[in-house]
């Protein structure tokens, strides 16, 4: 039956790293979510917050802590399954058995990654922060590179990211999933330094050597923002003069930046060993499987196919 509301980080775009959640545990799980129950399932995302009232029972199935709120108090209104890596774990004080990986990595139960057909060599996704203020869909079409803007439709990001060679990606879940699915990967470190210590997180139970490269930034409103990360409301009040700053160029600086990106993309994709992510997935479905018997849940996983056919049974929203 219908027990638990699936929880997601809602911004004020939508954001490829938290709108996954609803394609993996829709098809993983299936009838369980109901937007009208008031216990919590914590999957995907930074989301383990000390916000959530004490008398709401949270489930947790990979999620991580990544300092945005205080260190929520676990108490028994906690249901731990497990967690996104050892420095959540560590942080909350949990047994380093629970940090299995970030559930994100469930993409490989549902997609046939292992027959992909590529047409671009190289695509980039931005953090959705740096989509919304920054240019980089142009410096993308000066570098020849296909654009990941991570606000678009899951499903046709995720074709896309098949669909390539190698993705660069500041955006630390355009990581994680081309990780999972084996699409290499270059790790471009985030604009915000707030943004930056979980990927060590998710890093921590693979195998894996988790290097970032530094890239400029793409227009004027990054370039002020990047002096007032510790101010969010100079941020949030550029807003209000947005198209017109993102219209200006940086000049020189754009070049620079253009040129740093022209020779990100010619490095070679890393990714984590076959073992390690075929070890923590394993683990993720043991643990997926004793929840399902523990509720009594009978959803079958449908067997892992294209992109296309994971979204068309779907309801549009849980």
């Amino acid at each position: 039956g219908n027990i638990v509301r699936l929880y997601t980080y809602k911004g004020k775009h939508p954001n490829f790293g938290d709108d996954i959640n609803q394609i993996v545990w829709e098809n993983l799980l299936g009838e369980v979510f109901d937007n009208s129950s008031k216990n919590i399932f914590l999957g995907i995302g930074s989301i383990l917050y000390n916000s959530f009232p004490q008398e709401v029972q949270k489930i947790v199935m990979g999620a991580g802590y990544a300092g945005y709120t205080d260190k929520p108090k676990i108490d028994n209104s906690w249901d731990i399954h497990f967690v996104r890596g050892k420095e959540t774990a560590k942080q909350l004080n949990l047994p380093e058995s629970l940090a299995v990986g970030d559930s994100a990595i469930l993409v490989r139960s549902l997609i046939d990654f292992e027959n992909r057909k590529t047409k671009y060599k190289v695509s980039y996704m931005p953090h959705f922060e740096s989509a919304w203020i920054g240019s980089w869909d142009k410096v993308c079409e000066a570098c020849d590179i296909h654009y990941l803007d991570p606000r678009r439709p899951v499903n046709e990001l995720l074709d896309e990211m098949l669909s390539s060679e190698l993705i660069i990606s500041e955006a630390m879940h355009g990581v994680i999933v081309a990780d999972a699915l084996r699409i290499p990967w270059i790790a471009r470190t985030p604009q915000d330094p707030n943004h930056r210590d979980k990927w060590f997180d998710w890093a921590s139970v693979l195998d894996v050597d988790l290097q970032s490269f530094e890239i400029g930034p793409s227009n004027i409103m990054e370039k002020v923002a990047s002096l007032s990360w510790g101010n969010r409301r100079i941020i949030y009040k550029m807003r209000k003069h947005h198209e017109l700053l993102r219209s200006f160029g940086l000049g020189k600086q754009l070049k620079k930046t253009i040129e740093e990106m022209n020779e990100l993309k010619l490095q070679k994709g890393t990714l984590s060993s076959n073992k390690s992510i075929e070890d923590a997935h394993l683990r993720m479905l043991d643990i997926l499987e004793s929840f399902k018997e523990k509720h009594a849940i009978t959803h079958k996983t449908p067997e892992a196919k294209c992109v296309e056919s994971l979204f068309s049974n779907r309801k549009p929203n849980i």
